[in-house]
């Protein structure tokens, strides 16, 4: 009779400590699942960061592109003739030209230099070049993101459902 119930006893606790076990391991779970969501959450949020910036950039390569083609074009435009001249947010002023080899030129800081056309096509294609740079980054790092990203929410998503079925069979 005490070995039966020393059996009865011994099947009792193990069962206690199993679900005692699971519990843990439930409980672990849904913090790994708030975990690796909020993981995913930021991520998300970084990515749109760099998407921002990579809009901002694109913006600007735009930018350094047409003032280059626009200075080059210069070399055509004689002295007296008349151009519209860029005020921004597409509003121009009737002007006439009187020196097309000397350009005015922002060099930072507010300050402004005059040079050639030849020295500022350099000037110019020198801050295409520095944004090229940034952008290859750029895409590496957005590339890396999304590769992470691919990864992680198909992990969240399991996770998930795997939260929603243990909480379906309760």
């Amino acid at each position: 009779m005490k070995t039966l119930f020393y059996t009865l006893e011994n099947k009792v606790l193990r069962g206690l400590r199993k679900r005692s076990f699971l519990k843990k391991k439930g409980i672990q779970m849904e913090k790994e699942l708030q975990r690796k969501y909020l993981q995913l959450q930021l991520m998300k949020q970084q990515m749109n960061a760099l998407l921002e910036e990579k809009i901002m950039l694109n913006e600007r390569i735009t930018e350094l592109v047409s003032t280059i083609d626009a200075v080059k074009k210069l070399e055509h435009v004689k002295k007296g003739q008349e151009i519209w001249s860029p005020l921004g947010s597409a509003a121009f002023l009737d002007s006439d030209v009187k020196d097309t080899s000397k350009i005015l030129i922002g060099v930072g800081a507010g300050v402004i230099l005059k040079k050639t056309r030849e020295d500022a096509i350099a000037i110019l294609q020198s801050r295409l070049d520095e944004i090229d740079t940034i952008d290859k980054e750029l895409i590496t790092e957005i590339n890396k993101y999304n590769n992470q990203l691919s990864v992680l929410e198909p992990e969240v998503q399991r996770l998930a459902e795997a939260e929603q079925a243990k909480e379906s069979r309760k």
